[in-house]
């Protein structure tokens, strides 16, 4: 894990090029974006030369890049359904917990009965289609209940693609 005692301008540098050379959140400290806000903060002056306006506008866009660039690899890990590296930033690990709790509240639940088959009413008039796993469907009339003996991606496929719903 990255110690920052002290961040300053070119260690952000460093910690922004890390976090860009790899699609893994890079291990920072929990304090860090505080440690980033007092960065910026020190860099604020009342009278600032056209170098410190500079420096200070640069450092402003790489903590906006790196929030950016971490908030979408977090999305990609709670995609994926992996945990983020420990110890993880507070407020990013609040965001994973608050989107991995949605992803799950809005899970697609696949109910098979007992037989394997699952019911489902088709939004749409189709043609024969050829599912995930290589099985024909269709053709379907809109409104047409469906009984399908299917595997459950074949059954996803349909849903997410708003072809049917279950019944």
């Amino acid at each position: 894990m990255l110690l920052v005692n002290e961040l300053d301008y070119d260690l952000l540098w460093q910690i922004v090029q890390k976090e860009k050379q790899t699609n893994e959140l890079q291990l920072l400290p929990k304090g860090f974006y505080d440690e980033a806000a007092s960065l910026l903060n020190s860099l604020n002056k009342k009278e600032m030369t056209d170098d410190e306006a500079s420096l200070r506008k640069n450092a402003m866009k790489m903590i906006n890049d790196l929030y950016e660039r971490r908030k979408q690899k977090v999305l990609i890990y709670v995609a994926y359904r992996k945990p983020l590296p420990q110890p993880a930033v507070p407020s990013e690990q609040e965001f994973y917990n608050e989107l991995s709790e949605a992803a799950k509240r809005n899970k697609l639940d696949m109910h098979f009965s007992k037989n394997g088959r699952q019911t489902l009413v088709s939004l749409q008039t189709i043609p024969e289609i050829i599912l995930p796993s290589g099985r024909k469907a269709g053709p379907f009339e809109k409104g047409q209940i469906i009984e399908m003996s299917a595997e459950e991606e074949d059954i996803k496929f349909l849903i997410n693609n708003t072809i049917c719903k279950q019944a």
